[in-house]
Formats: C-alpha cells, sequence, structure tokens
C-alpha cells in the first residue's frame, strides 16, 4: 500500500487534539462520576474549561487545514465512505462540545488565569439546556474517538500503516 502522508500543521492539531480530547473526557467523567474533594473537581474544571477554550481557534485552524491540505486515499484503503462519515462525525461531534461548552457556562471563561472571557448567556434555563447538550454531545465524542481509535487498531492490525500517515517527519 502506498504511504500518503498528512501535512505537519494537520499532524500536530490532530495530536494537539486528540490529547486534550481524551484528557477533558476522561477528567470529565471521572469529575462528573467520583466523589472527589472540591479543590481537585474546581482544578480539573479550570483545566479543562482552559484547555478547550483554546481549542476554539485551533479549531478553526484545523479545519482550514483540512481543507487546504487534503490527502488522496490509497485505492486499497477500504470503504471511504465509512472513513469520510467517521471523520465527519468527529469534526462536527468536536465542534457541538466546543460551542455548548461555551454556552452552558454559568460564569466567565478564565483561560489559564490570562484571559477572562465574558459569560455569553445568563439565563440559567439556557445554560441549563446547553449544560445537558454538552453531556449527551461528549458522550457520543467519546464513542467516536473510540470507535477511531478500534478503526485504527483494526486496520494497523491487517497491515495498514495508518499511523504512519499521522507521524511527524522531522528529517
Amino acid at each position: 500500500m502506498r504511504l500518503i502522508a498528512y501535512s505537519t500543521p494537520r499532524v500536530l492539531l490532530h495530536w494537539i487534539f486528540a490529547l486534550v480530547i481524551i484528557w477533558a473526557t476522561v477528567s470529565g467523567f471521572g469529575n462528573a462520576m467520583l466523589d472527589l474533594p472540591d479543590a481537585l473537581s474546581d482544578g480539573i474544571n479550570f483545566i479543562n474549561v482552559s484547555l478547550t477554550a483554546v481549542l476554539i481557534p485551533l479549531f478553526a485552524l484545523r479545519i482550514y487545514f483540512a481543507l487546504a491540505h487534503p490527502v488522496a486515499h490509497a485505492p486499497d484503503e477500504g470503504n471511504q465512505v465509512l472513513v469520510k462519515a467517521g471523520h465527519l462525525g468527529l469534526y462536527v461531534m468536536t465542534a457541538l462540545v466546543l460551542g455548548t461548552g461555551v454556552l452552558m457556562m454559568e460564569r466567565p471563561i478564565n483561560v489559564f488565569a490570562l484571559m477572562l472571557i465574558p459569560q455569553p448567556l445568563t439565563e440559567p434555563l439556557l445554560t441549563s439546556f446547553f449544560n445537558t447538550v454538552h453531556k449527551a454531545c461528549c458522550v457520543v465524542l467519546a464513542l467516536l474517538v473510540a470507535g477511531h481509535v478500534a478503526a485504527v487498531a483494526v486496520h494497523h492490525r491487517c497491515g495498514h500503516p495508518l499511523l504512519q500517515r499521522m507521524s511527524l517527519r522531522l528529517s
């Protein structure tokens, strides 16, 4: 199979998003399901809000590079409709998680104590609605990420080196 690599910006953005989404998912669900001390819970919330606020402008860059640097797929790469639908689902759900995360905020958004973004909505009914939507979208995103990782593992096991396409070439 011919290996077609992604551009360096696409690779960097992919791994930044992968790390932040995995961290925010694990720590967010853990924070919601476990009875953590308030200081730890608040710290996790602060980090998650800050990290995901930084992802919003990076998401626009990610969309730009996905459109500006498309990758031709090898003909033997499998069902392209399924691949494209899976990636589209990841992009759409990431956008929904980021957007609802902002709209559910019941206080100004503190980004690493460097910037304070005003709370976009003040109506409790709306922030509660977006909180509920955010939680549902987080579950769907977690399932899509798990499916994405599983698909990469299956392809790797079948001899298709997809992970090599998402690695940086520093030479």
